[in-house]
């Protein structure tokens, strides 16, 4: 298979020509002793709006360089501000990425979830209390083509393979992006990055026990039910059965974790 047919690679393409369609509306930089303070308060101002989300790779320097009409050292000025921050990360390779408001919680909780099987609890409760209220709202708020998004993930998950939904590493992906596909759909900033923050902690946590959740009968064939049932209520609007739909998977993958951390 091409990179070209590879679906996490056309997401990709999608989501940065979306990210540059919604750039496209800042406004030139005048020239002024202050240019780097203004490229980085209208980076700002396009993540607190939610315009650019947690995850979303920058534009080229080129390319930001024509959009706010300014030379290449004023950009990197204000990007290394930005980054200073805490608003984006750089990766030498990549590019420069937002960062999650919350994403200086990210290692913390990492490591104190590697000590404390307790907090993996906790981190659940929180989970469901977020992404409940987040497929509630997007259920009420969704647009036509975000329920046509959603629909595509849950197809891309179908499509791997039954057994690989949180097991394998691109599974994990897809899994973990639907439910940031959810808090995006929702249009709350605060729920955008607190997802995404607690999303990232569980792409980083499954690998460690993918391997005992596949011995659990039936689990894959469960996440993709369970999946199909938060997706249809969003699609029909039904607001209160994506709300139920997703507090019932949550409860599951806790309970199927609990199964699964008495062995250890």
């Amino acid at each position: 298979m091409t990179k070209k047919h590879d679906f996490l690679y056309i997401h990709y393409i999608l989501k940065i020509a979306g990210i540059m369609r919604k750039v496209f509306s800042i406004s030139k930089i005048e020239k002024s002793p202050g240019i780097p303070s203004r490229v980085t308060n209208q980076i700002i101002d396009l993540i607190t709006k939610g315009i650019l989300k947690p995850g979303d790779k920058l534009p080229s320097e080129h390319e930001m360089t024509k959009l706010f009409g300014i030379s290449r050292i004023s950009l990197r000025e204000g990007l290394k501000l930005l980054e200073a921050r805490g608003y984006i990360e750089s990766n030498d390779r990549r590019g420069k990425f937002v960062k999650s408001m919350f994403d200086d919680l990210r290692t913390p909780l990492i490591d104190h979830l590697s000590v404390s099987q307790e907090s993996m609890w906790e981190l659940l409760y929180v989970w469901r209390i977020i992404d409940a209220e987040a497929a509630c709202l997007a259920a009420k708020s969704a647009t036509l083509e975000q329920v046509k998004q959603i629909k595509q993930l849950f197809k891309e998950a179908r499509k791997i393979n039954v057994n690989k939904i949180v097991i394998a590493p691109k599974g994990i992906i897809i899994y973990t992006s639907f439910f940031d596909l959810l808090a995006n759909t929702t249009g709350n900033t605060v729920f955008v990055h607190l997802s995404k923050t607690i999303t990232d902690i569980l792409r980083e946590y499954f690998p460690i026990v993918r391997d005992r959740l596949s011995a659990i009968s039936g689990f894959s064939k469960n996440i993709i039910t369970q999946l199909k049932k938060i997706s249809d209520a969003i699609e029909k609007h039904k607001s209160e059965a994506a709300k139920i739909a997703t507090i019932e998977h949550v409860n599951y993958m806790e309970k199927s974790l609990k199964t699964v951390l008495k062995e250890i």
